[in-house]
């Protein structure tokens, strides 16, 4: 070998190991983009998933006091509930103080239960 083709084969070596960390530092900027992509893109599915639930929370909530006002609206109006059986509901405070009225009315009974050792109360003749 002359000296020129040594000098050629050093120059290759030199020029290929001056260029390692060009490569590195290449690998190392295009690994850092993709995963900083990868974590934007993961990023923005999760964001759009908790959008998504929220709307749909605020919706169910919608319908629900939608249900309560319908629910309280029934409760304190007058209305039928079966109008062939002649069935009819009435506001509950007016439904309530029916009931305690027919009740206070009433005088109590046995239950018809009796256990053993307890006498039985006797009957009115």
């Amino acid at each position: 070998m002359n000296i020129q083709e040594e000098t050629k084969k050093e120059n290759q070596k030199t020029i290929l190991s001056s260029s390692y960390p060009l490569w590195g530092a290449t690998l190392l900027c295009i690994f850092l983009s993709g995963f900083i992509f990868s974590s934007f893109y993961a990023f923005s599915i999760i964001h759009k998933q908790k959008t998504e639930e929220l709307k749909e929370a605020e919706r169910i909530r919608q319908i629900r006091i939608g249900e309560q006002l319908e629910a309280r609206k029934r409760l304190s109006s007058y209305g039928w509930i079966d109008k062939e059986k002649g069935i009819v509901h009435v506001p509950i405070e007016e439904a309530m103080e029916s009931i305690v009225k027919e009740y206070k009315t009433k005088t109590p009974k046995a239950s018809g239960v009796y256990l053993p050792g307890i006498p039985r109360p006797q009957e009115p003749k």
